[in-house]
């Protein structure tokens, strides 16, 4: 895993985008209206949240992380989030390459991004994910987070609900 650059932009498209046709396969209404689009991931790329896994020098999936408070993750219903501190990581447009598909590497891309930024020490981590999204809760669930709650995203011109994770290492 590293940083995300300019000239991973095509490879990182390609990955949204055969993400969004899987989802959509799926019959799962999540990144349907238009995000994440170019912009999205342009605006990662510059404020240095992308980054991407490689495997035998290859783009195989993406991430933004975004440390700090999320203002996604500011209101929470149904639940709560373990502690209040705007001191956390979130984990947004966790994608793997379809080509990579079947090979457990997503388990693999997300310990490695909870190692990495753990090594950094951050303790907190959230996650969001359509609530038809089982693949994507398996991955979620299998890391050890714990569902917290709903909260709303912002996806094409509308509020959508997704199921709110938290994996807090005390």
């Amino acid at each position: 895993m590293r940083q995300a650059q300019n000239s991973d932009l095509a490879a990182i498209d390609t990955i949204i985008e055969n993400a969004r046709f899987y989802l959509k396969q799926q019959e799962i209404n999540q990144w349907q209206l238009g995000y994440p689009n170019q912009e999205t991931i342009l605006r990662d790329l510059e404020k240095k949240y992308g980054y991407v896994l490689i495997v035998d020098n290859q783009v195989a999936g993406y991430v933004a992380i975004i440390m700090g408070e999320d203002p996604v993750y500011t209101k929470i219903e149904s639940g709560q989030w373990l502690n209040q501190s705007a001191d956390y990581v979130a984990i947004h447009r966790f994608a793997l390459s379809h080509l990579y598909r079947g090979q457990k590497l997503a388990q693999r891309f997300m310990t490695a991004i909870l190692t990495y930024f753990f090594d950094k020490d951050v303790i907190d981590f959230r996650i969001d994910t359509h609530p038809e999204n089982m693949p994507m809760q398996a991955v979620i669930k299998g890391n050890g987070f714990v569902k917290r709650g709903i909260v709303y995203i912002d996806e094409g011109d509308t509020k959508q609900v997704r199921w709110a994770y938290q994996l807090f290492l005390n």
